[in-house]
């Protein structure tokens, strides 16, 4: 059979361990290559790691003077698999539906997970930003100290929490639904200022 440099084909088995496919090329049906190195970016002290799906359409190189040991390039979209969301935009879809997505043009970041997300930093983790709003149906914050600094807190919600001021939470002014928490401006029916509750 004449040599050829560059066949393209669909992946039919793959190792992950061992960063490896086979392919069935569509120029010889039922010809299944060798196991394939599938090519990445970088393996020394910065790696990546990519392996692409049974079935994918993949272009594949080979040496001239091995025919047999060859690379699989990467993938290509054919009129079957077009990608749906198309523009200046880059983004990886997971095959459980996890997508990762950066818009160019409205330079917005779209991270959607279906499971959960894991972030760990060794020292400090820093979040800045203009406005940030957390929606969840729980919220629960473990640590051994919590500083909250500025100059007011509106909590829109019931509290149980006891022997609270504004001044130990670190801003000048703390409200619930029910008033204020300073616990020095609490009032009985009479008007009178109450005691610290126990």
């Amino acid at each position: 059979m004449e040599f050829r440099f560059l066949r393209t084909g669909k992946v039919s088995s793959i190792s992950y361990k061992t960063t490896t496919a086979r392919v069935e090329f569509d120029d010889t049906p039922g010809e299944i290559s060798k196991p394939l190195q599938v090519l990445t970016d970088h393996t020394n002290t910065e790696k990546n790691y990519s392996m692409p799906s049974v079935k994918e359409d993949v272009v594949c190189v080979f040496l001239p003077n091995a025919p047999n040991v060859g690379f699989i390039l990467g993938s290509y979209s054919t009129g079957k698999n077009l990608p749906k969301d198309t523009g200046k935009m880059k983004y990886i879809i997971f095959p459980d539906g996890t997508k990762i997505k950066y818009n160019f043009e409205t330079h917005l970041l779209e991270v959607n997970c279906v499971g959960d997300i894991d972030i760990k930093g060794a020292n400090n983790i820093n979040i800045s930003s203009n406005n940030i709003v957390m929606t969840t149906n729980s919220l629960t914050i473990n640590s051994k100290a919590t500083s909250i600094a500025g100059t007011s807190l509106d909590i829109n919600a019931m509290t149980t929490a006891k022997n609270v001021t504004a001044e130990e939470v670190g801003v000048k002014k703390l409200t619930t639904p029910k008033g204020d928490v300073d616990l020095h401006k609490h009032k009985d029916a009479e008007n009178r200022p109450t005691t610290i509750p126990v």
